[in-house]
């Protein structure tokens, strides 16, 4: 879009207007602060990795602080075998996991009659290592959907058996036998 001949001409002369009042003094300042953008332009990034590092020292510093105030987190984060105990369920979280899978199983139209579990203490009674045996009548689709939602759910939780047996030659119904291992951690 060009703008009128009227517009240009008011746009040139105003311009000049300025450019002859400015004066020998102005345009010393005009080109000062051209200068200065422009060594602004320069600056301004290595400015910014300065704040970048100086945060990255800060969040180091508090996390050192935290270390100092609290040892028994401090040690959890040198050691990485405590590390990964700390990133663990506590094991308050337990009878919620039982729920939570009994409660899918019922959802998923698994079947499960009892469950057996064991409780072991792992890494100087850091972590507890609860093993859950429990037989299930289910089709294979189900089985498999409730045991793919409950170990992308539960991080901690491990498949160590599954069996399965048909009662029925082509039939669909399963009789199966599933081991699982649950982590939980103990409070520090």
């Amino acid at each position: 879009m060009r703008l009128p001949t009227i517009a240009r001409a008011r746009i040139r002369a105003n311009t000049s207007f300025v450019a002859t009042s400015l004066g020998p003094l102005g345009w010393i300042g005009v080109g000062t602060l051209l200068l200065a953008s422009g060594l602004l332009a320069i600056v301004l990034p290595s400015i910014s990795r300065h704040n970048e590092e100086q945060a990255r020292e800060l969040d180091a510093l508090a996390l050192q602080r935290e270390q100092l105030r609290n040892p028994k987190v401090a040690q959890a984060q040198r050691d990485p075998v405590l590390s990964l105990v700390s990133n663990l369920p506590p094991a308050s979280a337990v009878p919620d996991f039982l729920a939570s899978l009994q409660r899918r199983a019922d959802n998923g139209a698994v079947q499960i009659d009892r469950t057996e579990y064991h409780a072991q203490s792992l890494i100087d009674n850091a972590a507890q290592r609860y093993r859950l045996s429990f037989p299930a009548h289910v089709d294979y689709p189900h089985l498999r959907t409730w045991l793919e939602a409950l170990l992308h759910d539960y991080p901690s939780l491990a498949l160590l058996e599954l069996s399965m047996r048909r009662e029925v030659d082509g039939g669909e119904e399963l009789d199966a036998h599933v081991g699982l291992s649950f982590l939980a951690r103990e409070p520090l």
